[in-house]
């Protein structure tokens, strides 16, 4: 009996250690510090680029080869 209670609390210690490091590890580093404000309609990420003439025209094209 005593021997398969110490089995067990050696499983149970070993879930709660593997459950405690995959928690430390849950934040990569890039996101720790950064802002959480939502607001509607307000986007707060990077400015993207504008699309060239070129990237439209073949985005188009793609476009048209999935209408049915």
């Amino acid at each position: 009996m005593s021997c398969e209670l110490t089995r067990r609390s050696a499983k149970l210690a070993l879930a709660i250690s593997l459950l405690g490091l995959t928690a430390l590890t849950g934040c990569r580093e890039s996101e720790e510090n950064r802002v959480i404000t939502l607001e509607k309609g307000v986007y707060h990420g990077q400015q993207d680029h504008a699309l060239t003439e070129d990237q439209r025209r073949e985005l188009r094209a793609r476009g048209m080869k999935q209408q049915f």
